[in-house]
């Protein structure tokens, strides 16, 4: 079943929709699928509507909740816990979903009201701690980004072997020069980019 799932979500991802409706889209995926489907939708420029138990994933995707409340769908701006918090329900909730829900006093709503800040589209994000860690394309760049520098290193001694070479080609030699200035630009911001994953490592694994 995981595997079938993850073929298809591959396969419909694949095609760049810009409306994504994803029907409990966590279940039967592994640890490292999750992850790079949050990634993802990240990044996902369009739309996504999603029904799901997973409390965690919601508060990773999504910025506004939609909650059937005595029969009546109830709009709310942030993340599931954003939604638990400003809710006029209090709600008991384990892993498998809601299990139970009465309504606050009055009292209860005046006193939240008055100490918690409202919550926007802007702002649902505020104050939720996200755990560092990279995403699937930072992952795969830090794995090959020194064998990049590497190559971008050799191609400019061969550049300057070439130019060598090409002492009395005028024409050549401009190539040459114009080329060497493109791979030193390059190279530069490989380097840049490798210090700075070099410190998100050493940060994630701080806080491992």
């Amino acid at each position: 079943g995981g595997e079938k799932r993850r073929l298809y979500l591959l396969r419909i991802l694949m095609e760049a929709p810009n409306i994504l409706i994803l029907d409990e889209p966590t279940n039967d995926l592994d640890i490292a699928t999750l992850t790079r489907l949050e990634d993802y939708l990240d990044s996902f420029e369009g739309i996504v509507i999603t029904v799901s138990h997973d409390r965690y994933f919601l508060d990773r995707v999504v910025s506004r909740i939609f909650c059937f409340e005595n029969g009546t769908i109830k709009q709310y701006e942030g993340g599931y816990t954003d939604y638990l918090n400003h809710t006029t329900h209090k709600l008991d909730v384990t892993d498998a979903g809601i299990s139970s829900s009465e309504k606050n006093s009055p009292d209860d709503d005046t006193a939240e009201e008055t100490d918690k800040p409202k919550v926007t589209k802007d702002n649902w994000k505020d104050g939720q701690t996200k755990k560092l860690k990279m995403s699937y394309k930072e992952e795969k760049e830090f794995e090959t980004i020194e064998s990049d520098i590497a190559t971008l290193e050799q191609q400019i001694e061969d550049t300057d072997n070439e130019m060598l070479k090409a002492a009395n080609d005028f024409v050549k030699l401009g190539e040459l020069s114009a080329k060497k200035e493109d791979l030193q630009k390059e190279l530069e911001h490989k380097m840049d980019r490798w210090i700075y994953l070099e410190e998100l490592a050493d940060k994630i694994s701080g806080n491992a």
